[in-house]
């Protein structure tokens, strides 16, 4: 009877491990990025997600009609999938990954401590600088000045967030020095994102909005 109950406790501990949220940043196709937090918290294109944790260890994140599908692998780079707003499913490529409790770590950048992601670090307000950008809420509408901060990641990745004239924040994302996404949704309306670069300027369609942001925000110096 002991031995059956210290079984029982054995495997409870490590079925409660197992659900812990690892430490990952990941791309998952074209236009998602998502990523987790120490306090066990999960971003998707840099904003927390609701998550919902089922017996079999899975954790779904959910937010803004898109669901990150988490399978933590205990020390292992956890399985990652995703189904975006269009209904497109696939796996997600992780970028970096430590394991609960600080055992086994990985990144795409060759192995040691993971840093926290460019968008997880802007999600919480932890910036590594700030400055005006072009911006525009309205076809056609002249190009005023917005307020700007930037997350980076070195080497051209990075989030910038653009606080717009009524206050409410653009996420734009960059990797590798292109600019490949904003938190655009459905409730904004127009879902459509485009990017040019001329000489060190970013000029960027993210629905309805235009922003003009310059190189060295995205690349610091």
């Amino acid at each position: 009877m002991k031995k059956l109950l210290v079984t029982v406790t054995t495997v409870l501990a490590a079925g409660a491990a197992w659900a812990q949220v690892p430490l990952f940043a990941a791309k998952c196709g074209e236009n998602i990025t998502t990523d987790s937090g120490a306090q066990g918290r999960v971003y998707v294109n840099g904003k927390v997600a609701k998550l919902i944790k089922r017996q079999d260890g899975q954790i779904t994140a959910q937010s803004a009609g898109i669901y990150i599908d988490i399978t933590p692998q205990g020390d292992q780079p956890p399985r990652i999938t995703y189904t975006a707003k269009d209904k497109s499913v696939g796996t997600c490529e992780i970028l970096s990954f430590k394991a609960p409790g600080g055992g086994g770590t990985a990144s795409s950048g060759g192995g040691g401590a993971v840093r926290v992601s460019s968008s997880e670090r802007a999600g919480q307000g932890q910036f590594d600088a700030r400055g005006p950008v072009g911006c525009a809420m309205q076809p056609g509408q002249m190009m005023g000045q917005c307020q700007a901060a930037v997350a980076r990641d070195g080497g051209g990745t990075a989030t910038v967030v653009v606080t717009r004239p009524d206050g409410r924040k653009r996420f734009i994302f960059f990797e590798k020095g292109k600019a490949v996404s904003a938190d655009l949704s459905q409730a904004d309306g127009n879902m459509t994102f485009r990017a040019t670069k001329s000489s060190d300027l970013y000029r960027i369609d993210a629905g309805n909005e235009r922003y003009e942001i310059v190189e060295a925000m995205v690349f610091g110096g």
